[in-house]
């Protein structure tokens, strides 16, 4: 062993985890935590409890689906379980529920925990905003970002796909086929998914009227949110939020 590696490792042995995990809590742009095999949280630090609005005791032990609303929690499921099977993500970038209230762009990273006997004990995530100065050199935006800051500001509105073309100076066929190359689907079908999980997050935690949800994420009116979460849920609207009910903010 270098001579190095042995000083270092005795003393983080000496120190123990406190000696980075309060650091952690000082990174108020950088959202950290820990789960164990089972998926639940063991660590967060304290601007990852700001973002959720939750005290520790409200959230060690507890598992995704406890605490976040249900349209989330398929994906954060996948990824963990990924992780767990000794996978890693790395750099992620996403449209998510912003702390300070919309939609904002995220990058996550995600890999495995070793424990003593190398095995694979959990999965520690960090979690940051993405700058809109970094968003332009993000390969996963690749000369998009314009149509993504689009969707992201007004999918509450009737965009068309030849205004998000427009906004990247591409005809509509060379948008559309350049966007389905970067992010796997369709422009009109990431603009439904971001309208969605907006839709499901106004049910899920507020009471306003179904209609007004409609209109505020950028559906026709309440037939047409209706029969599109028929089709992509399996349920209504109402249904949807008689089962996913959250205390409304």
């Amino acid at each position: 062993m270098p001579e190095w590696r042995a000083l270092q490792d005795a003393f983080l042995a000496e120190a123990g985890a406190g000696l980075g995990l309060a650091a952690l809590d000082t990174l108020e742009d950088t959202f950290f935590f820990v789960k164990d095999r089972a998926r639940r949280f063991v660590y967060c630090n304290l601007p990852f409890l700001t973002m959720m609005g939750l005290d520790v005791d409200e959230i060690i032990g507890r598992r995704d689906e406890d605490i976040s609303p249900e349209y989330l929690v398929e994906k954060y499921r996948h990824d963990d379980e990924a992780v767990l099977a000794g996978g890693r993500l790395e750099g992620e970038v996403e449209l998510a529920h912003s702390p300070m209230g919309g939609f904002d762009w995220f990058v996550t990273t995600k890999y495995p925990v070793h424990g003593r006997a190398a095995a694979i004990v959990g999965v520690a995530g960090i979690t940051r905003h993405l700058m809109p100065f970094e968003r332009a050199e993000t390969a996963t935006f690749a000369g998009l970002e314009p149509a993504i800051e689009l969707i992201a500001r007004d999918f509450g509105r009737r965009l068309k796909i030849a205004d998000l073309a427009g906004a990247v100076s591409m005809s509509t066929s060379q948008f559309t086929r350049v966007f389905r190359q970067r992010f796997g689907v369709s422009p009109h079908r990431y603009l439904q998914q971001v309208r969605t999980n907006a839709a499901c997050d106004l049910l899920s935690t507020t009471n306003e009227p179904i209609a007004v949800v409609a209109q505020r994420t950028g559906f026709y009116d309440q037939s047409h949110l209706t029969n599109h979460f028929v089709r992509e849920r399996g349920l209504t609207p109402r249904a949807y939020r008689e089962r996913y009910a959250r205390p409304a903010r």
